[in-house]
This record gives C-alpha cells, sequence and structure tokens, in this order.
C-alpha cells in the first residue's frame, strides 16, 4: 500500500507513504487512529501495522486501531497486547440491517443484547481500550451508566457537540480543525 506522485490539475502532488505519515507523527507526537473496516484486505492492514510496528517499536505509544470486526482487534492484540484497540459500535446494528418479517421491537431487544454481549464478554475478552460510538448514541447517562470504558465519539464536525462531548470527558473524532 505504498503511493506515489500523481498529476492534480496539471500540477505534482504528493502523497505520503504509510510509512512517512507515522515517521512524522513520531517526529511531532502526532497520534494515529488506524480505523479498518471490513473487506479481504484486512489481513493485509493488520500485516502492514504489526510490519510498522517492528521497524518502529516506540511508534505504539502513538496510535491506536479500531474496528467494528473484533477479530482485527484480536489479531492486533495478538501481535503485541500493549497496542490500543478500540471497538466500534453502533447502536442500531441489527434495527437497520434487519427488516420485515422481524419487528422493530424484537430488533431493538437485538441491539440490547449485542450491547450487554460486547460490554460484559468482547470487552474484557480481548482487552479493548476503549469504544468508539456514533455521537448519536451517547449522552451523559451512557457514560455514567453504561459505558464501561473510555468512549470516542465519531463524527463530530459541529463546535458545539465537540465542546459538549469534550466536557462530558469523551475523546472526539472530527474532520475539521475548529
Amino acid at each position: 500500500m505504498i503511493f506515489t506522485t500523481f498529476t492534480f490539475r496539471a500540477e505534482d502532488v504528493g502523497v505520503p507513504t504509510l510509512e512517512e505519515v507515522v515517521k512524522f507523527a513520531c517526529d511531532n507526537d502526532v497520534i494515529l487512529l488506524f480505523d479498518v473496516k471490513g473487506g479481504g484486505y484486512c489481513s493485509l492492514v493488520v500485516k502492514t501495522i504489526t510490519d510498522l510496528l517492528r521497524k518502529y517499536p516506540h511508534f505504539i505509544r502513538q496510535f491506536a486501531v479500531i474496528s467494528f470486526f473484533p477479530d482485527i482487534l484480536l489479531q492486533v492484540r495478538r501481535f503485541h497486547p500493549r497496542v490500543i484497540t478500540g471497538f466500534t459500535r453502533r447502536h442500531d446494528d441489527f434495527r437497520d440491517k434487519l427488516t420485515a418479517p422481524f419487528p422493530y421491537s424484537f430488533r431493538f431487544l437485538l441491539d440490547r443484547i449485542f450491547d450487554l454481549l460486547m460490554f460484559y464478554v468482547i470487552v474484557p475478552a480481548l482487552r479493548i481500550n476503549m469504544l468508539e460510538v456514533r455521537w448519536t448514541d451517547v449522552c451523559e447517562s451512557y457514560l455514567t451508566d453504561v459505558a464501561p470504558l473510555p468512549v470516542l465519539t465519531w463524527t463530530v464536525n459541529d463546535p458545539v457537540r465537540k465542546s459538549y462531548f469534550k466536557k462530558l470527558g469523551c475523546g472526539v473524532m472530527t474532520d475539521t480543525l475548529l
């Protein structure tokens, strides 16, 4: 997964390689989040991350691997138990993905059962460090009564919402610098 220079609007624009980004992060105390999605390339991504850790062992303090898929987090953890991992959860996975003949109340119940499995089985078994949760699913009671770990909210671009989540003690993933 190495990128090279490409032409954009008749100008040469350099795109850094992943290794160049890692070097920059190490030199400038930047923390990187590797959000590993599903698909056939996951083992390649895990191999790339573990290869970078072999080459830059101090990099372990400056990145986290987050994913919807516990098996990806497990693969990274097997390589190095100190890697910071985050499990991404959407609280309406079943409500959105299951349709008729399942009634809404049944799909809602499946989401709640999955939350219990996540908090009491998946998180402890994989020693996950944080939860990544869509901002619409986070409120003060969720943080105090439900979530057993630090929470990173995604994707929060509104400055007022960013301030709110920071006051609650959440990390914030954003597409903006404001």
